[in-house]
Parts: structure tokens; C-alpha cells; sequence
């Protein structure tokens, strides 16, 4: 953490609700019917990490995947892929963006509109749009069938973190402080708020008609969605993107992971598990699970530890369909169930990893689990046999 706060002081409805997948206030049986597709970071407007829509992959049949492909993605892999109408977009470390199939594999396009730049954020997805910046520069648009440029968030001319889609509205944090939402098809201002520097991978949450932004000044403020007026602001900090479900907010400040009441900010729990890293919580069926030195389910409610498995690294896991999916720091992918951790599939991909080896989390759609690394391949997986 004193390394990320060094690094942040130096550089000081309805077509609308079928659009972007919904937040996650509302329950599974009451949300619209939609594709499973992962269209953003952290799956939903809430960052939740719960594909709530899966129904192919199960603790029953996870056991069977098998490698469906695997391509290269020049430059190395520093960010999430996202899944979209049967396509998967990825940002890469030498600046270009990617389209492949995602069933094959087959790369569809590619754009290199940003050399000497690397993508560290998941991309968004909405409406023919894919949105997504480089490390320290404007958010881009691609159209999401040829990768041609469209316009750019000139007014946000430096980004460190992830844009946010809900209820055709695009959120996105300056990593100067301020917080922007856009028109998605246009790029046009709908309001902007100015706030204390920094954003660093801390990407808004959007749940109620609200918008969360945590800043690196220790920060954590509520923002009205329509407006953009402050509802309230709190003293908190929380490494990576928080979590939001059940009127929760939920993040990670090491050593503790965090619970703040959506309405007021009041603090509710903290949970002294060792949770760092830069990873989102995922947030499922009344768990919050994060990993560390760890994999911890915790209870929601009261943040006691339900249950913990073998499985260490900065970055969170998923969830999907009863799996909860982590990757570990010697180049290991896991699936565990989860009711109780125990492990009901593992794969090891690439050689020689170290540091924090994966650099992206487990994306499931559609029954596919995709795979970003360790090394520099995206490899997918599907039921075997």
C-alpha cells in the first residue's frame, strides 16, 4: 500500500436495463432476462464478480473442462477480458486493443491506437461501443464489430481505471479525481464532479441510484446518479475496486476487507483476513469472498469467516452459477464450490511467473471460462466429455 500511495502522490428504461446488465440491488429472479454476457469489469455495474446468469458451468460439471483455445496476446496480458455478444475484447501491453470469437478464438480485429501505452483495465461494452483506456490516457471508443475509432473523453485526459456502465450511462473516473458521466453512443457530458486526487484501478460502483468513487486521498464518497449531487462522504480507502449488494458496499483495505452501509457510509464490519491486492471483492449469494494469502468466504452480513481454501493472490476471484473461480501466485487456476471451498477443478498455465504471476481474474460466460495468463495467452475452456 505505501508503494501505491508513493505511485498516486508522483503523478498528483427498458432498452436502457437490456443495454448495460443491471445492479445488483434488485434480486436474480427480478432482473431481466439477458445474455450472459460480462460486459465490464467485474461483470456489472456493481462490480460484484457474480455472473448471475450463468447456467452451463456448475459444481456439478465444472470438473470437465477442458482447453477449447488459446492465442497470444502480444506484449503480455495486464488486464481482464470482457465477453459481448459473442465476442471477447482485451486490452494489451504494447497499447492495441482485440477482438476475438468467443467461441473459436479467432481474432476478429485489432487496433493499435495506443503504441507506447498498456492496457491494465477491463474494457466496457454497450451497444455496438467498446470503451476502454490506456494506462494514464483517455478513454477510447471501438466500434465492437471492426475496431474503428469513434470519439474519445477528451475532458478525462488521463484514466487509471476501469469505465462503468449502468441504465445508459457511462461512468468514468478521471485519475485526477474527478468523476464524469457520459452519454455512451456520444460521449456527450451529462455532469461532472471534481474531486481529490487520486483514482488508482478504484472504479465507480453504481447500485440504488447511486455512485460510489473511492479515491487514493482516502476518500469514499456518494454520489446521486441523475444529478451527480454528493449524498455523503466518508474517510475510507480501499485497494482495487469495491463491491456493492444488498445496500453494501464492500472492499478491501489491508489487512481487513471492509463493509459500508450504502445509505449513510456508515461503517458495518471489518474482517481481519489479510486482503490486499488489487482485485475486486466478488459478492454472491450473501458471501463476500476475497483472496490473499487465502481464498475466504465471509457472511455478508456479519463478516465471519464461513470458509478458507488454498489459494494466494492480489487479485479476486469470481463467481458463477455455485463456482467461485481464483487464481494463485505459482501460475494455478481453481474453481471451488461454493458452498463449503472444497476444490472441484484446477489447470496450471504457463511457466515462470512471479510477482502477482496472473495479472487479470476468471471470466465465465456463457458456459466458457476464459483465462487471462499468466503468461502472455488467453486461453478459453469449455465442458469436456
Amino acid at each position: 500500500m505505501p508503494r501505491l500511495r508513493t505511485l498516486c502522490a508522483v503523478a498528483c428504461v427498458a432498452a436502457c436495463l437490456f443495454a448495460w446488465l443491471p445492479s445488483v440491488g434488485a434480486s436474480a429472479a427480478d432482473a431481466p432476462r439477458l445474455a450472459p454476457n460480462w460486459s465490464q469489469g467485474e461483470f456489472d455495474a456493481a462490480h460484484t464478480a457474480h455472473n448471475t446468469r450463468e447456467q452451463v458451468l456448475s459444481p456439478q460439471n465444472v470438473g470437465r473442462l477442458t482447453l477449447a483455445w488459446s492465442v497470444p496476446i502480444p506484449g503480455g496480458i495486464w488486464a481482464s477480458p470482457i465477453v459481448s455478444d459473442g465476442r471477447v475484447f482485451l486490452g494489451d501491453g504494447e497499447g492495441a486493443m482485440h477482438a476475438f470469437d468467443a467461441t473459436t478464438g479467432r481474432e476478429l480485429w485489432s487496433n493499435s491506437a495506443e503504441p507506447g501505452a498498456f492496457f491494465v483495465d477491463s474494457a466496457a461494452s454497450h451497444d455496438g461501443l467498446v470503451y476502454a483506456s490506456a494506462i494514464y490516457r483517455p478513454l477510447r471508443t471501438y466500434d465492437a464489430a471492426t475496431g474503428r475509432l469513434g470519439w474519445s473523453a477528451d475532458r478525462c485526459p488521463s484514466v487509471r481505471a476501469s469505465p462503468t456502465g449502468a441504465d445508459d450511462v457511462l461512468y468514468l473516473a478521471c485519475f485526477t479525481g474527478s468523476l464524469v458521466a457520459l452519454q455512451p453512443r456520444t460521449g456527450r457530458v451529462i455532469w461532472k464532479v471534481a474531486g481529490g486526487c487520486c483514482v488508482y484501478d478504484q472504479a465507480p460502483v453504481v447500485d440504488r441510484g447511486r455512485v460510489f468513487q473511492m479515491r487514493t486521498n482516502d476518500t469514499l464518497t456518494a454520489y446521486d446518479t441523475a444529478s451527480g449531487a454528493v449524498l455523503w462522504r466518508q474517510s475510507e480507502f480501499s485497494i482495487g475496486t469495491m463491491a456493492s449488494a444488498g445496500g453494501t458496499l464492500f472492499f478491501n483495505h489491508y489487512p481487513d476487507v471492509v463493509a459500508v452501509d450504502e445509505a449513510t457510509g456508515q461503517e458495518l464490519w471489518r474482517a481481519p483476513v489479510g486482503s490486499g491486492g488489487s482485485g475486486s471483492p466478488a459478492v454472491a449469494d450473501g458471501m463476500v469472498f476475497v483472496v490473499s494469502s487465502q481464498l475466504y468466504a465471509l457472511n455478508a452480513r456479519t463478516g465471519d469467516v464461513v470458509w478458507s481454501a488454498p489459494a494466494a493472490s492480489t487479485w479476486g476471484p469470481t463467481v458463477a452459477n455455485g463456482v467461485v473461480y481464483a487464481s494463485s501466485l505459482s501460475g494455478e487456476w481453481d474453481a471451488f464450490d461454493e458452498r463449503d471451498g472444497s476444490l472441484l477443478w484446477s489447470v496450471t498455465s504457463g511457466s515462470g511467473c512471479g510477482g502477482t504471476c496472473a495479472e487479470g481474474i476468471p471470466v465465465v460466460s456463457n458456459g466458457m471460462l476464459y483465462l487471462p495468463g499468466p503468461d502472455q495467452y488467453l486461453r478459453a475452456y469449455r465442458l469436456g466429455p
